[in-house]
């Protein structure tokens, strides 16, 4: 197995993301030996879909045994061809299914689908999202990852988001007028649901009660995506990790520095920090090109703005605030505004851009390395793998 660079990737996460390129991606990164994948949606796939078939694509879902399948009248299908297999894995989840519904019989665990699926080869874990928990509500988030343990036995985990109100809103039609106590108490309830307990919070926007899970536990780590103080501070004695969109090694570092300050007030252990990077190994100038139009949504956001402004390319925002054109800010953005943010170059620039970032506090690097050409993608994920 390779030695991985970075400790994570995360694939999906685009409007324009393809599913199955997706797809091939993660059973690369997943050979690989990367340790996570993260698997995001939009307006395409479905996380939790998307995670079942990047199992499946390793062969890690059950397989129907000759009896499983077995009805007692010698039909066997269409001996073996696509159909036929599709038809068999089917098969044998609906006798394993039938098993657990049997009398005194339990619900099918992870550790049972490990053992059909022995030799002990490395799998990554798989964390779901960012998910926006003002649409995924505890309950369906924790049964979600229940499912996706069960089927592959892999390690899973789940990140929350506030999101933006053209997801929430717009989208999904619900409101979103306290997006950190929606996130807070979110995570209130799925900590206990993803243990197997039984939870019974009636919060100030969500509630839940009574549900219990016929899945074994997914034990799912939990994940808070923020980019300002607040929502950071929410992940505080309530999510495992906090994970950064976007940031300069200071922004990052000024992240850290509260989290450990909030962890120190309320006694509670420091959660680990995590940051999307933008990376790609030995671009060329259309690979960077597309990094700089992917930037443009952020230079005139309020706190991405600032964060950008601090870092010396105050002109920049202050032409995106004025309305400027795409071409202008295109051509006005120098290749330091993507240094700040990103780790781009030949692969030792690449490591030493991770190292500064590890430096400033940062426990975890998830790269970003989704790009223009498929092929460019491609070669930074074996590139951290050497």
């Amino acid at each position: 197995m390779s030695q991985v660079i970075v400790d994570g990737v995360l694939l999906g996460n685009r409007t324009d993301s393809d599913p199955a390129l997706t797809l091939r991606l993660a059973g690369l990164a997943d050979e690989l030996g990367y340790r996570e994948i993260w698997l995001g949606e939009s307006t395409g796939h479905d996380a939790f879909a998307l995670a079942v078939a990047v199992a499946a694509a390793a062969g890690d879902l059950p397989e129907a045994s000759a009896s499983d399948g077995d009805d007692g009248d010698g039909d066997s299908g269409d001996g073996g061809g696509r159909d036929g297999t599709r038809a068999a894995t089917l098969s044998g989840t609906a006798s394993l299914a039938a098993k657990a519904r049997a009398a005194g019989a339990q619900p099918a665990t992870a550790d049972e689908f490990r053992r059909k699926n022995p030799g002990g080869k490395h799998r990554a874990a798989l964390t779901l999202g960012p998910l926006p928990a003002g649409v995924r509500d505890p309950v369906t988030a924790a049964r979600g990852a229940a499912s996706v343990a069960t089927l592959t036995g892999r390690r899973v985990g789940l990140a929350l988001t506030a999101s933006t109100g053209l997801v929430v809103v717009d989208w999904h039609g619900r409101p979103r007028t306290d997006p950190a106590t929606v996130l807070a108490e979110s995570l209130t309830i799925l900590g206990p649901l993803t243990r197997g307990d039984r939870v019974s919070f009636q919060g100030v926007s969500v509630r839940s009660r009574g549900f219990s899970s016929r899945l074994d536990s997914s034990r799912a780590s939990l994940t808070v995506l923020a980019f300002g103080l607040e929502a950071s501070e929410v992940a505080v004695g309530r999510a495992d990790r906090v994970a950064v969109p976007l940031a300069t090694v200071e922004h990052a570092a000024r992240i850290k520095a509260r989290l450990a300050l909030t962890a120190d007030r309320m006694n509670r252990a420091v959660p680990r920090l995590a940051v999307f990077l933008p990376t790609v190994v030995d671009p060329d100038p259309a690979s960077l090109d597309w990094i700089r139009r992917s930037l443009l949504p952020y230079l005139d956001a309020d706190g991405f703005g600032r964060m950008f402004a601090e870092a010396g390319h105050g002109e920049l925002v202050d032409l995106a605030r004025g309305g400027a054109h795409e071409r202008s800010l295109m051509a006005a953005m120098p290749e330091e505004v993507l240094r700040s943010i990103a780790a781009v170059g030949d692969l030792n620039q690449v490591c030493s851009a991770f190292e500064d970032y590890r430096q400033a506090g940062v426990d975890e690097i998830v790269m970003l390395p989704e790009n223009h050409d498929a092929g460019v993608i491609e070669h930074t994920i074996r590139a951290l793998a050497k």
